[in-house]
């Protein structure tokens, strides 16, 4: 059998030198894909490992990955800490209503700047080109400023002059200062939408609208009818990462809501904030502060978006495909 092998290989060494690329490129790639898999699921396997853990085995030495009993203790304490059922409550509000809006308001707008020619469109294009690129951290004290004393186009102001009582509007506290924003088509990452949006709508054939127009359809009508039910894969895409940034959000709450918790600022507190309730008797006091309920609030928190994708996955996939963009 060796013989002949050989044999093969003396008469074919063009064949047998692409066959031996193929195996090294297949090793190679092998190799690249579970290290890739042990960087990204390493994190997931500790978290899970650590959330159900009692605390007594977090440190036991002896017990690494597999805990010899599991415990929903963690969850429980997590529960009391961080108010679940507030946190998920505020971040609704605040933070997911934002992003399907921002996901609406956004399409219209790129389907504006990709199909339609007036005057003023390139600077408008650059306006949008402009907020992907200046952080927002940079215009923090303007926006703070016009959330604080918030008067649209200065009615108030005018009305003031009227009827004294009558004074600015402070948004500073209110889930407002996420939703007018989305509302305006100025939120969290809606430059980055309104891009995603106008590559797609650029590649679409004329031939559509021209048919809605001969069949009576109005712009707005072609709108729904046509481009929307056309554009399914791409809301998807848009609003599935509309609410993994949102809900990740936590400059925008820290900076102008404070008073109530989203899912990142009780999760950036959850320690001091369990330590607190330590600290202050209010029944935690004997419970063993420890790695694992962190883990829990970890795995708490990320569990929604997980189950998100999962179900999405596919259209999301399919939506960055038909975008063009591919380094998102």
């Amino acid at each position: 059998m060796k013989q002949k092998l050989f044999e093969n290989l003396r008469k074919n060494p063009a064949k047998a030198g692409k066959k031996a690329r193929q195996i090294v490129i297949s090793v190679v790639r092998h190799v690249f894909l579970i290290g890739l898999s042990y960087v990204v699921l390493y994190p997931l396997l500790y978290m899970l490992s650590n959330a159900f853990k009692p605390v007594e085995q977090y440190y036991d030495p002896s017990i690494v990955w597999i805990p010899k009993s599991l415990t929903l203790d963690n969850f429980y304490i997590v529960s009391l800490v961080m108010d679940i059922g507030a946190v998920l409550k505020e971040t609704l509000i605040t933070e997911i209503l934002p992003a399907f809006i921002s996901t609406a308001v956004c399409m219209m707008v790129g389907y504006g700047l990709a199909q339609f020619r007036f005057k003023g469109r390139g600077l408008v294009t650059a306006a949008v080109i402009l907020t992907i690129i200046v952080p927002p951290q940079t215009i923090s004290a303007s926006l703070y400023s016009s959330y604080r004393y918030f008067d649209f186009l200065g009615i108030l102001e005018l009305l003031h002059n009227v009827i004294p009582k009558i004074g600015t509007i402070n948004l500073i506290g209110t889930s407002w200062v996420t939703i007018l924003p989305a509302l305006l088509g100025v939120g969290l990452k809606s430059g980055i939408f309104i891009f995603i949006y106008m590559q797609f709508f650029t590649g679409l054939p004329k031939e559509l609208q021209e048919a809605a127009a001969i069949d009576g359809c109005g712009p707005f009508h072609t709108f729904l009818r046509i481009i929307v039910p056309t554009a399914k894969n791409m809301i998807v895409a848009v609003l599935l990462l509309a609410i993994v940034w949102n809900w990740n959000d936590y400059y925008t709450p820290a900076m102008f809501i404070r008073t109530r918790d989203t899912m990142a600022t009780a999760m950036a507190g959850f320690q001091a904030a369990l330590e607190n309730l330590h600290n202050t008797g209010t029944g935690l006091e004997n419970i063993q502060t420890a790695n694992t309920q962190i883990q829990a609030a970890c795995l708490i928190a990320i569990v929604p978006l997980v189950i998100l994708y999962i179900f999405l996955q596919k259209r999301f996939s399919e939506g960055i495909e038909n975008s063009g963009l591919t380094g998102i």
